[in-house]
């Protein structure tokens, strides 16, 4: 599959302009030569590729790296670009505009006096957007392992139990289950916390007859999956189950609605345009969802503001939410694969309001 994905690349060098590229970022990186280290760097110069990394690596470029062909450095990555057959006179060379840092663009231009660095932007993005099916299996066993672990932690919900310690739960749950780690740090947000959407796990208790949010996911080869539940501690009351329902209902709709070459703020405007009507529109305060892959934050932005349309092979959250400050707030999230009949819901876990 790599070697696919340095095929395409070298097709966007023309695009943009120039004649080597070279990714930095981490991820990039990953999804360009399969190394899933944590020190690389790749150059690509149609007809060939280069993967650079350093001595603690070697064994692992060996077995994980087979499209590039591999430089060990003896000391900074960079300072084995200036002996790669690729840097002659007037060379323009791609970097990560996005990414790389002035300090070391300056240390590339030492190094590398003779050619002419150009910034690019979304240059890897544009290809890692859409999954290919090894993507999307990943995906997918990422997604069945955070399924599992939230299964598995729903009887320790309880009055009592603090937030942190529900997030570890899920967090060790998920790599007993086979994850490397997880895919972000694990919300769990209760009572009036639960109206702050990014609201980290804290050392208050859970009481009964609060909203519990739970956002969690997990990274299984690389790749992500994020997931959002919103349960109640004890039988839910009147308010949190009208709350609860247009919130589902506007994520249902969302759902139903994906579909290739959708513009993604048609799609946000789905789920916006119902909490809207209900009354709660200014209660709706984030976009609709967001994609995800090598990184939890992938592209396409399911935003208004959004330019992105949908294609075959991406995957993205669906994810709206209702938040009231001082009383709590919900939000259901799932992954959902566009494939060329729709979308398909990855987790699997119900989304009836649950009541613990």
């Amino acid at each position: 599959m790599t070697d696919q994905r340095i095929k395409k690349a070298f097709g966007l060098l023309k695009k943009n302009g120039i004649d080597t590229f070279v990714a930095t970022e981490i991820n990039h990186v990953h999804y360009l030569s399969g190394f899933t280290g944590s020190n690389g760097i790749v150059v690509i110069s149609p007809p060939k590729a280069y993967f650079l990394t350093d001595f603690r690596y070697g064994l692992q470029a060996q077995k994980e790296v087979k499209n590039c062909k591999i430089v060990i450095a003896n000391r900074q990555l960079i300072t084995e670009l200036p002996k790669l057959p690729v840097f002659s006179k007037g060379t323009r060379v791609g970097v990560e505009g996005d990414f790389i840092s002035l300090n070391m663009l300056e240390k590339l231009k030492e190094l590398l006096p003779q050619v002419v660095f150009r910034p690019t932007s979304q240059l890897v993005e544009s290809l890692s957007v859409v999954k290919d099916g090894d993507e999307i299996g990943k995906i997918r066993k990422a997604v069945r392992i955070a399924d599992k672990a939230f299964s598995e932690i729903l009887d320790e919900l309880k009055p009592g139990v603090k937030e942190k310690d529900i997030a570890l739960e899920i967090e060790y749950k998920m790599r007993i289950l086979g994850a490397e780690n997880a895919s972000f740090e694990t919300i769990v947000a209760s009572g009036q916390r639960s109206a702050m959407p990014h609201g980290r796990a804290s050392d208050k208790k859970l009481r009964k007859g609060d909203y519990v949010t739970l956002d969690f996911g997990c990274l299984y080869q690389g790749y992500a999956s994020d997931i959002t539940r919103t349960v109640v501690l004890g039988k839910a009351t009147e308010k949190q189950k009208k709350i609860y329902d247009i919130v589902l209902t506007a994520q249902k709709a969302a759902c139903r609605a994906v579909r290739p070459g959708m513009a993604c703020s048609r799609l946000d405007s789905v789920a916006r345009d119902i909490i809207m009507k209900a009354g709660y529109g200014d209660n709706f305060g984030h976009g609709l969802g967001h994609g995800i892959g090598l990184i939890v934050h992938d592209r396409p932005v399911l935003s208004p503001q959004s330019n992105d349309v949908l294609e075959p092979g991406m995957v993205v959250t669906i994810e709206p939410g209702i938040y009231i400050s001082n009383w709590g707030g919900v939000r259901i999230e799932d992954d959902v694969l566009v494939t060329t009949n729709g979308g398909q819901i990855l987790s699997k876990l119900p989304k009836e309001l649950v009541e613990l």
